[in-house]
């Protein structure tokens, strides 16, 4: 029996997932990884603590394989967008990759966005505006401000594009890393000569993109070897992160809704449209499914917020906590909380947004505060899917993942603040289940999409109340209102 492994590249660790072709999770293991802050607002890691942790956790997999009589046939990995990973002619690393949530690069997104035409022109030569956390923002840093550096680049990388480099020897990416960079027009599927041209950025520098479920290559020898795996394994090129979670719950044709409730809160939607947000307000990337693209939502902090206030002010287990805040009624008795502890993007793209707790009174408790941050992280979300319905985006499934799905409590509020059935997953591995149905589909050919759906199960369902729905469409109307208020005093 042939097996194959998922490997997911986050920002605090790395997992693996060997599963056999139905499917059938055999094992997981995980590492843990640290992050550097040379300056306050500055994110970075050293590439090869990602690498120690996948050759450790694939030494793992491999002995669980030899335990089920069988060996790995393919690997495939998803990954943190946007990081920027530089390595020069020799192959050897130029200098920590510059992460997805790095903050340094605001004037280079200026002067970039200003070059190209204004955010108009950009959003219709690549689908997205120039962020400070895209790839693009931060080649230009590197430019700007280490000038030694970016004259020895030979190529950039992405996080999982560098694990397969360090497995195969070779230097490729896919559709939807490549769409995260903001060098790729998105419409188009390709990288665009006309941002490079304009921005003196060498196509050289660039890998080759490949399909998601395409063959990058097989294990060197020394690295199957030091693995303890057959040299004719192969190497598969995986996804971003959001794409293989979508992947992995079947969020994969128009109609199908992912939301992502963890640290940060992201709304996928699959879509065969051209054209992106004309206002921004949601990323337009390419998805892991052959010619399929999609919108997505982010809310920087959703489970985030209650991780911050339950760090700081709370001595309760997330199981008390579920129970109290469903005791509170709908709107908190007053309180209004706006999620912003670290700015926003969708919808606002406000980095100078802050969190706040409005219409305190002497009548509140502590869980009148928490059930306002949930109903406030909730509200964020509600947020991405009246932009995607301003869109014309066709909804019709809407599947959650993440930490926060396991609150019976916030999924019935998500439920009822857009007026829809929500649906958990019976496998809920995240970025890693996507990659391991990629690594099945480039072994064997099959499309990831029929994958997808065969493997997907439901575990239960949480249906919206219509009394509900309408009282929390006041209270969100009240929520939006109190950040137009406060938006320029944010500024301040």
């Amino acid at each position: 029996m042939d097996l194959y492994v998922g490997l997911d590249v986050g920002t605090t660790g790395v997992k693996g997932i060997l599963v056999d072709e139905t499917g059938k999770i055999l094992s997981i293991a995980t590492e843990r990884l640290s992050m550097i802050t040379p300056q306050p607002a500055w994110a970075e890691q050293e590439p090869f603590s990602w690498w120690e942790a996948v050759r450790k956790i694939l030494k793992k997999l491999s002995l669980k394989a030899k335990e089920h009589s069988s060996k790995i046939r393919a690997i495939s990995t998803s990954g943190q967008m946007h990081s920027l990973v530089l390595i020069d002619k020799n192959g050897e690393i130029l200098r920590n990759a510059i992460l997805w949530c790095d903050q340094r690069t605001h004037k280079e997104c200026e002067e970039a966005t200003e070059k190209l035409g204004g955010e108009g022109s950009v959003l219709n030569l690549v689908g997205n505006p120039i962020l400070p956390g895209f790839t693009l923002p931060k080649l230009l840093w590197i430019r700007n401000h280490e000038p030694e550096i970016f004259e020895k680049i030979e190529k950039i990388m992405l996080p999982k594009d560098f694990i397969n480099y360090m497995l195969t020897g070779e230097v490729k990416t896919e559709h939807s890393d490549a769409s995260g960079t903001v060098m790729y027009d998105v419409s188009k599927m390709e990288w665009n000569d006309e941002v490079l041209k304009e921005l003196n950025i060498s196509r050289d520098l660039l890998p080759e993109i490949i399909p998601s479920n395409g063959v990058v290559g097989r294990l060197k020898p020394d690295v199957a070897r030091d693995l303890e795996l057959e040299e004719d394994t192969l190497v598969i090129a995986g996804g971003a992160d959001n794409a293989c979670a979508a992947l992995g719950i079947a969020v994969v044709e128009p109609g199908d809704v992912m939301v992502s409730l963890g640290t940060s809160g992201t709304v996928l939607a699959p879509t065969l449209g051209e054209k992106p947000d004309p206002k921004g307000r949601v990323h337009f990337f390419s998805h892991t499914v052959p010619g399929m693209r999609y919108h997505m939502g982010v809310m920087l902090s959703a489970a985030f917020s209650l991780e911050w206030f339950k760090e700081k002010f709370l001595s309760e287990d997330y199981e008390t906590i579920n129970e109290e805040v469903e005791k509170v009624p709908i709107g908190s008795n007053g309180i209004v909380f706006l999620p912003y502890l670290n700015g926003e993007r969708t919808p606002h793209r406000d980095p100078f947004a802050r969190g706040v707790f409005f219409g305190i009174s002497s009548y509140n408790t502590k869980w009148d505060m928490v059930r306002a941050i949930f109903e406030g992280v909730a509200f964020g979300i509600k947020d991405s899917f009246d932009v995607l319905k301003e869109l014309d985006v066709k909804i019709t499934n809407v599947r959650i993942t993440g930490g926060g799905s396991k609150s019976k409590v916030w999924n019935k509020m998500l439920a009822d603040m857009i007026s829809m059935k929500i649906q958990k997953p019976v496998v809920d591995e995240g970025a890693s289940y996507g990659a391991a149905i990629l690594a099945v589909s480039g072994a064997t050919s099959e499309n990831p999409s029929k994958i997808s759906k065969n493997w997907f199960k439901i575990k239960s369902s949480t249906e919206p109340t219509i009394e509900n729905t309408k009282v929390y469409e006041r209270l969100h109307q009240k929520f939006v209102k109190l950040y137009s208020s406060l938006k320029n005093v944010f500024r301040m």
